[in-house]
């Protein structure tokens, strides 16, 4: 069996987080299953959910029949069935890992459907009493769900593997090292069935040179290719088949990748792990150590995705008017364009173009922002002091949002050559690119705990930097919308002058 013929899943990684500490920013987000396994974990319960009512509509036709028509009547179908659609996500009974992908284990439905039915039943016999008959109208309504929601779920899960689990669900995955242990990995990835890695190439400095990987798996390129390699995917798998003892070479790649979505693993001792047989390698490889996981798993970059299109969108349409008045205010008050483009690096520091407002005269615009804005500054025009102060020159950054190159919530992007005391910032703060871990936004952490305005010195650049490092390590859906509901009274009521 081939490596891509197989499924990927992860378990949850531990959350931490502090902003001087490195292996804490790198590897604090917590890495959850996959959106995939939540949607068809989703699936399966609707599914179960109707094959409670369609089972119990065909049983309810054989208790009118055998004269028993109070006995399971429409109301109680339909009562049963929301019962048990609540309880399933209450009692979390479906599986958030592969298994849902397979089919789930059908244990826990029937244990919750058998749970229902008892306490139905139970009810019914303190209030009319149960005949033989009637009871066994129940029993084949209990047999008839959970068999149809077997072979159903086994339809489903049979067409995720052969039509979607290679090419959506597996995460593509490289070997850094050429040697019996790199081996042992590749071929334990190929034999195991439920190998959640698909490898892609391996990587190695002895260019050119023979080893136990070659032929096996294709030959990418030296060491200091993969992040441009990582750079292609949203992520990636990495799995350091080095010798411990080449510690600074471990730390070289570490730092290479420390914003990309990658996620390292280490294989920590090469002998072992060479003389492993594929299935033990296989089993291994799930426990390696993890030095990096990406910032978010894939189910927390849907949501976030999904609240900067649904919430982004709406955004538009409400700031439409100010967008309007405002860009009617800047051409009547100076000639020159209304939107100013500048060069940001965004995620993974991909390069694009933000969109601002206009608020120097076109004359003395610095596009770079090798001079940074400061307070009184000459160039700034009558109406660029006004939507400066308030913010408003940074809203037709919701088209960055809606594009994609940004977040509603995030890190705000610098200007590239911006200085604080005539340092670049990426001179000035350890780490600073650890901030392109995740999309750039209109507004952030540090914007709403008063750190906007200027970043002229080193100490304003490390204060901003420290809220964002802070945002990075605790993302979740319920910050960004704090964040959210504070933006507007930080922007109305501004305590500093604007990024």
């Amino acid at each position: 069996m081939r490596a891509s013929d197989h499924l990927l899943m992860d378990e949850d990684a531990e959350e931490t987080g502090i902003f001087h500490d490195f292996a804490a920013v790198v590897g604090s987000e917590r890495f959850s299953p996959y959106v995939f396994v939540l949607v068809f974990g989703a699936l399966f319960c609707i599914i179960d959910t109707a094959a409670v009512i369609g089972a119990g509509l065909v049983s309810g036709e054989l208790a009118r029949y055998a004269g028993l028509e109070a006995s399971i009547s429409q109301p109680v179908i339909f009562g049963l069935a929301a019962a048990f659609l609540i309880l399933a996500w209450v009692l979390r009974i479906y599986p958030r890992r592969r298994a849902a992908l397979e089919g789930g284990e059908i244990g826990p439905v029937v244990r919750l459907l058998g749970g229902l039915f008892a306490g139905a039943l139970a009810t019914r016999f303190g209030e009319h009493g149960l005949s033989f008959v009637e009871l066994g109208v129940w029993a084949a309504w209990l047999v008839a769900a959970t068999a149809t929601a077997k072979i159903c779920r086994l339809l489903v899960a049979s067409v995720v593997r052969h039509n979607v689990g290679a090419a959506y669900l597996q995460r593509p995955t490289v070997v850094v090292g050429n040697n019996a242990a790199a081996l042992a990995l590749a071929r334990g990835v190929a034999s195991d069935e439920s190998s959640p890695y698909r490898l892609v190439g391996f990587f190695d400095d002895g260019q050119g040179r023979d080893g136990p990987l070659t032929g096996v798996l294709p030959y990418i390129g030296t060491l200091d290719a993969v992040a441009a390699f990582a750079e292609t995917y949203e992520e990636l798998d990495v799995f350091l088949a080095v010798p411990w003892t080449a510690g600074s070479r471990i730390l070289q790649l570490v730092e290479l990748l420390r914003f990309m979505p990658a996620t390292i693993r280490l294989i920590p001792d090469l002998p072992a792990f060479a003389a492993l047989d594929a299935r033990g390698a296989a089993a291994a490889a799930k426990l390696t150590p993890v030095l990096q996981t990406p910032p978010l798993p894939p189910y927390q970059r849907m949501v976030k995705a999904g609240t900067d299109l649904g919430l982004g969108t709406i955004v538009l349409v409400l700031l439409t008017p100010i967008l309007l008045g405002t860009a009617l205010a800047i051409k009547l008050d100076s000639p020159g364009p209304v939107i100013f483009r500048q060069p940001r690096r965004g995620q993974f520091g991909r390069l694009f173009s933000i969109y601002k407002f206009r608020s120097l005269h076109t004359a003395k615009a610095d596009t770079n922002a090798d001079t940074l804005v400061t307070k009184g500054d000459p160039r700034v025009t009558r109406v660029g002091r006004i939507i400066r102060k308030y913010s408003i020159d940074e809203l037709p950054q919701i088209i960055n949002v809606l594009k994609g190159d940004m977040s509603l919530v995030g890190p705000r992007p610098h200007a590239i050559m911006a200085k604080a005391d005539g340092k670049l910032y990426g001179d000035v703060v350890p780490n600073y690119s650890l901030r392109y871990r995740v999309k750039p936004g209109m507004t952030g952490w540090a914007q709403i705990n008063g750190w906007r305005g200027e970043t002229d010195t080193e100490e304003k650049l490390r204060k901003r930097v420290e809220f964002d490092f802070y945002y990075i390590s605790h993302w979740s859906w319920r910050l960004d919308l704090k964040i959210l509901c504070r933006t507007l009274p930080a922007m109305l009521f501004p305590s500093a002058g604007n990024s």
